[in-house]
């Protein structure tokens, strides 16, 4: 989504923000010298951490196998955040991609995002987990708008019934606004690259991706999920 963004919207900076398991580098083939880490514990300034891809977009990339205490490093995540979106002028978005869960860290994150997407799975542990996110967000940050993307849907008819499930487990329990955004098919140009951490053929992503992501990016601006222009978004990715 961010690629998209970047060729057909505006300048686009993706923030990874997993500090044990990020990959967004990997997929994305480059190979940072500094990364998220560093800014965090003081060692560069976030501009110089910044990777500037061939198409534009911009990467502040996470690490894999840190040895960081992530909750330690969560309040400088969430001040990180709020510096990025004072003071990152040269961009038109900003995408932040959370690791599953519903940490300390996620919540700061969802805290300072304009809106926060949840990306589903038709699995348990992934409903759980997107329930998990969207009840502490709710009960500690006091966020009552989300959106939902289902991924790796058989068909859009496959899509939509898991996002009605879950949608009604969270109405049943929870006063939020949770809304409809799309869904990304299983497609195994995605699933290899994931798997061999490469980046995708350009031209399939055009081809067969971006027309699938226009759909979700319309209904985020259209503003039925409570969004309406550049900002920052927060992306939280499902349990595997």
């Amino acid at each position: 989504m961010s690629t998209r963004l970047q060729d057909g919207y505006g300048p686009t900076l993706l923030v990874d923000s997993d500090l044990l398991m990020a990959n967004s580098h990997v997929l994305l083939n480059t190979r940072p010298t500094v990364d998220l880490i560093d800014v965090l514990e003081g060692r560069c300034d976030w501009r110089d951490a910044v990777q500037k891809l061939p198409n534009g977009l911009s990467l502040l990339p996470g690490r894999t196998a840190a040895n960081v205490l992530v909750e330690s490093d969560a309040e400088r995540l969430k001040d990180l955040l709020n510096t990025l979106k004072t003071t990152a002028h040269d961009f038109a978005y900003i995408i932040v991609d959370v690791p599953a869960g519903s940490g300390t860290g996620v919540m700061n994150t969802v805290s300072v995002a304009d809106h926060t997407m949840v990306v589903l799975l038709g699995q348990a542990t992934s409903f759980v987990d997107a329930y998990a996110l969207i009840k502490n967000a709710y009960f500690e940050k006091n966020v009552t708008s989300f959106s939902a993307v289902v991924n790796m849907a058989k068909s859009a008819e496959q899509a939509k019934m898991i996002f009605d499930n879950f949608e009604r487990t969270v109405s049943s329990f929870l006063p939020v606004k949770l809304v409809y955004a799309g869904y990304m098919p299983k497609m195994s140009e995605i699933n290899a690259s994931s798997v061999h951490g490469r980046s995708i053929d350009r031209d399939v992503m055009k081809a067969r991706i971006y027309p699938k992501i226009d759909s979700i990016l319309a209904a985020l601006f259209a503003g039925g999920a409570g969004y309406t222009g550049p900002d920052a978004v927060t992306f939280h990715s499902p349990v595997p």
